[in-house]
């Protein structure tokens, strides 16, 4: 473990090493948007959509705005090149949802309409998130039993559908349905209106802890209690690990996140979820629900702004169960470590750093390794966040974001037996 650590630490200090590298002429600081202390993710926009400008031209936009909702979006396509296997198509790569090599790929297209709700004023209010998605994305962020019998490449999904509603007198808030999972340093939908140097959404691939260490989405209720500005609250029932309609456990599992945020640089926060979870996917043929063997998840998120430019951030999950119905032995575990790096050299340019350790000690199980072996997996991404007019009213919502990224195994894990990958990413974001 400690070579491990060691080795992250090292791949990490490169990382910044290239961001301070760059820093070698006056450019015009851009802020960089670090996590916030809102309870509800995605915050809400700073400046009106193209959607919300369309809907005024029409005469509706008015009177959303009056009700406090809001429509928004975006659309995102990209492309991932193995240069370590360089055939078309599919190979195993443990990128997640840029798994086609070689082929440009419509990722997704995301609508939302939305009314938040502010717990803090202590009066009774009713709010709402509605997300639904199409892209190659969608087929793998299914919950059990919602959108999950769909074939082919490009999918529907109702990623979120929930009510929020502030109590009066007390700063608290239920909310009930759908949404993104708690847990993370980055989250499935993109902070679209603060996705130019958005520690969350900074890289177009995601993370092995992003992908095999916490829940896509959750379905229950989450009570939230706002102590103060410094510290939330949030405590809640689910039906577990991306189950909706149907649950594979019939058991309810428990969710709690604490948030600390003692400045406005700093930001702390705890995830906690604990219940039967296998299996965890959503679609035909899985093996059915366990009840009997728990897993405990822990997932830790600090980030921290350094100055005007420059970010950085940890995030860390543990997930432990005492038994895997479908392997041998007894107790497995698995999870990660990683570290960020944001560093706004001026408004059209961001450098992103990622370096992670993740440790699959569950025999292949959370990862699908097929081998049987436990495994240790290692990478460091590089990336750069363009905007190519950031002045334009309209052309200032496209972001690019290339990426070169170095991924290391101790076992042949990756496409024809290699035990190492490189592979160069890139995808254009834009919000409307």
């Amino acid at each position: 473990m400690g070579k491990m650590l060691r080795g992250l630490f090292g791949f990490y200090l490169i990382g910044l090493g290239m961001s301070f590298g760059s820093i070698y002429a006056e450019n015009t600081p851009v802020e960089p948007k670090t996590q916030t202390t809102e309870v509800v993710p995605p915050p809400a926009a700073p400046s009106e959509g193209l959607l919300m400008t369309g809907l005024g031209s029409i005469g509706v936009g008015d009177l959303l705005k009056k009700a406090g909702i809001n429509f928004y979006g975006y659309s995102e396509a990209g492309m991932m090149y193995d240069t370590t296997a360089t055939r078309n198509g599919m190979g195993p790569t443990y990128l997640g949802y840029n798994y086609i090599k070689n082929t440009p790929m419509f990722n997704k297209t995301s609508l939302n309409i939305e009314r938040t709700v502010d717990p803090t004023k202590k009066k009774f209010d009713l709010g709402f998130h509605a997300e639904g998605i199409f892209g190659s994305d969608a087929k793998f962020i299914h919950s059990n039993g919602l959108m999950d019998k769909q074939t082919g490449r490009y999918q529907w999904d109702l990623l979120q559908a929930y009510v929020d509603v502030a109590f009066p007198y007390v700063p608290m808030k239920l909310r009930v349905g759908k949404w993104i999972e708690l847990a993370g340093f980055e989250h499935f939908s993109a902070n679209i209106y603060g996705a130019f140097g958005d520690p969350m959404r900074a890289l177009y691939s995601y993370s092995y802890q992003f992908l095999y260490a916490e829940p896509g989405t959750q379905t229950g209720a989450l009570l939230t209690y706002v102590l103060n500005p410094k510290w939330t609250f949030d405590a809640g029932i689910t039906e577990g690990w991306n189950q909706s309609i149907r649950d594979a456990n019939h058991r309810p599992d428990f969710l709690g996140r604490v948030t600390y945020t003692p400045t406005d640089k700093t930001s702390v926060i705890f995830v906690m979820t604990e219940g039967p979870q296998f299996p965890f996917g959503a679609g035909r043929g899985l093996p059915p629900g366990d009840r009997s063997h728990i897993w405990t998840n822990f997932d830790l998120v600090v980030t921290q702004k350094i100055t005007d430019k420059l970010s950085l951030g940890a995030g860390m999950d543990y997930v432990q169960t005492p038994r895997i119905p479908t392997l041998t032995g007894g107790s497995k575990q698995w999870g990660g470590v990683a570290g960020y790096s944001s560093y706004a050299l001026n408004s059209y340019f961001m450098l992103n750093t990622r370096a992670e350790w993740y440790g699959d000690g569950s025999k292949g199980f959370s990862t699908g390794y097929p081998g049987g072996t436990n495994a240790n997996y290692f990478e460091i991404t590089q990336g750069v966040a363009i905007k190519p007019f950031p002045q334009h009213n309209v052309l200032s919502r496209l972001l690019i974001r290339p990426e070169v990224r170095y991924d290391f195994s101790d076992h042949s894990v990756f496409d024809k037996g290699q035990h190492n990958q490189v592979t160069l990413s890139a995808d254009a974001l834009f919000t409307f």
